[in-house]
């Protein structure tokens, strides 16, 4: 008999028929990694460095304004 993936689906409760990895679940169901995450983007560590210089720029503008 070959091994399935066992994995069941909300909708219709089926198992899943794919062949599992070493773990016994397909590479859909928890088997590979997706990988690193991005090292671009919002959370980049420059871009939270920027967000907070441009805060306090906006803060000081705004206190030389309201005074």
């Amino acid at each position: 008999m070959k091994p399935i993936c066992g994995a069941h689906a909300r909708t219709t409760g089926n198992p899943c028929q794919k062949q599992p990895l070493d773990n016994g679940r397909c590479r859909l169901h928890g088997g590979l990694s997706t990988g690193r995450p991005p090292t671009h983007g919002f959370y980049t560590k420059e871009a939270i460095a920027n967000r907070a210089r441009l805060r306090d720029l906006i803060k000081g503008i705004n206190a030389m304004i309201c005074k």
